[in-house]
Formats: structure tokens, C-alpha cells, sequence
């Protein structure tokens, strides 16, 4: 199994900066849950893994204090343009998830979304940056961990498919953008090798093509569950959408909410 390497997913997250915003325009479904959980716990945030910030953004605009961590300093660059286009501030700090060390280590919420946690393909590594959200979180102070939900029969009837993923038109150079998506399932060791193929056709007919692959490590609830608490956190709540609807084997997403015990 391989280990999370830093400089080489600093560089293929580099690749999603020029499309992610574009990619995922449509995609808001956790930004309303964050703010909720964000208005219980109160400030200052920690967003792990903010990428362009698509969820930091809303949270700073919405009056509170967010520090964003990222391994990426295109997606940073990205998310640091869309603050100053904006008039409002945060802290982005480029580090690893597992290391990072901020002087702030008081935070009342913390949130790790979009799969974030699954980028991490061992579970030392997966502990590892749980137990450094732990650590950077206040007695009494939330995470909320998203993770896909995995559906097997899904990730057996995909695998080794080339499926059209999305297709929008970039408004800088008129392109068509056609985003192709490969995937490569391996259940022994819970992986699932992806690779996004963004297929730019220009106006004036050339084409261009930008590979983003990337791996992926899914987790079952019970697992989940005790990596969490093996982090020091304790489980509250298990939803699996962000209504809170509760978790079931149909369910789209399998969302943990954690605190950290008061002392």
C-alpha cells in the first residue's frame, strides 16, 4: 500500500486548480451544514483541505475567523484571488494534514470535506491527520469528517470504465471542457486509483488534454468510527447526508461528527 507522498500530491492537486472551480460551480450541499454547526460552535474555524476555498469562502463572508490548510499552492493561490476579489481575509497556510502546526490550537470547529481524509491511502496516515485535528481542536471543540459512502456494487459496476463526468465551457479561453473519469477498485486494501482526464476543445479546433490522477482510500462506518476515537475525539453524531439524515447502507455519504472531550 502506498503512503501519502507530499511533493507528489502537491503537484497532481496543482493540476485541479485551473478546473476545480468550474468542476464543482454546481456543488454547495455542505456549505449550509458547515455554517450551522459553525454558528453552535463559534470561532475561530479550521478548514482542512480548503482548496480554492468553496466552503471558506461563504464562512468568511458570513463573519467568521478561518484558517485554511491545504497541501496545494495553486489551490491556495486560487482561494487566496477569490478572498481579495472579495474584500474579506483568512489564513491560508500551505502544510501537510498530518503536521501542520498552528499557533492557533484553540479551534472551536474544525471540518474535513470532500473526501479529504480519503486523499491520505494508509490508516497510520488517516490517524495521523486525525489526531492533528484533535490536537488543534478546544476541549468541547467539533470536527465533521465527509467521506463518500462505499457502495460496492457502484465501485465494481465503474471499475475500469471511462465514464463522461461533466462537460461546461470555460469562460477565459472558450473551450469546451469534457471531463472524463477512470476509476480502478481494490478491495483488499479498501483503494480506488482514479484519474480525471480534463479534455479542453479550443475555438479554434486544437485539443488538450490534462491527466489528474489521484487515489483514494474509503472507509467502512465502524472503522471510521474507531479511528476517531482512537484520534482521541468522541462520536456524537453519524449522518448520511447533510440534512443528518441518519447513516445507512444506502446512503450517500457517511459524515461523522466528533468533540473533543472537555476536560
Amino acid at each position: 500500500m502506498n503512503a501519502f507522498n507530499y511533493p507528489e500530491s502537491s503537484r497532481i492537486f496543482d493540476r485541479f486548480a485551473r478546473f476545480y472551480d468550474q468542476d464543482y460551480q454546481h456543488y454547495d450541499d455542505d456549505i449550509e451544514a458547515i455554517l450551522t454547526l459553525a454558528a453552535e460552535c463559534g470561532d475561530p474555524i479550521l478548514d482542512l483541505g480548503c482548496g480554492t476555498g468553496r466552503v471558506l469562502l461563504p464562512l468568511v463572508k458570513a463573519g467568521y475567523d478561518v484558517t485554511g490548510v491545504d497541501i496545494s499552492p495553486a489551490l491556495l493561490e486560487c482561494a487566496a484571488n477569490k478572498l481579495r476579489l472579495a474584500g474579506v481575509k483568512a489564513q491560508l497556510v500551505q502544510a501537510d494534514l498530518r503536521s501542520y502546526d498552528l499557533p492557533v490550537k484553540t479551534f472551536a470547529f474544525s471540518f474535513c470535506t470532500s473526501n479529504t481524509l480519503m486523499h491520505f491511502t494508509t490508516p497510520t496516515d488517516q490517524i495521523a491527520v486525525l489526531r492533528n485535528a484533535a490536537r488543534h481542536l478546544r476541549p468541547g471543540g467539533k470536527l465533521l469528517i465527509d467521506l463518500f459512502n462505499p457502495d460496492l456494487q457502484r465501485l465494481f459496476a465503474v471499475d475500469g470504465l471511462m465514464e463522461l463526468a461533466g462537460r461546461w465551457q470555460d469562460e477565459e479561453s472558450g473551450a469546451e471542457v469534457l471531463k472524463w473519469c477512470v476509476r480502478k477498485v481494490d478491495p483488499a486494501e479498501q483503494l480506488q486509483e482514479t484519474t480525471f482526464i480534463y479534455e479542453e476543445i479550443f475555438p479554434d479546433g486544437r485539443t488538450q488534454r490534462t491527466l489528474c490522477p489521484f487515489t483514494l482510500r474509503y472507509l467502512w462506518r465502524s472503522e471510521a468510527e474507531l479511528m476517531v476515537q482512537v484520534a482521541g475525539l468522541r462520536v456524537e453524531e453519524v449522518w448520511g447526508d447533510f440534512d443528518g439524515a441518519p447513516y445507512t447502507g444506502a446512503s450517500e455519504h457517511l459524515i461523522l461528527i466528533a468533540a473533543k472531550p472537555a476536560r
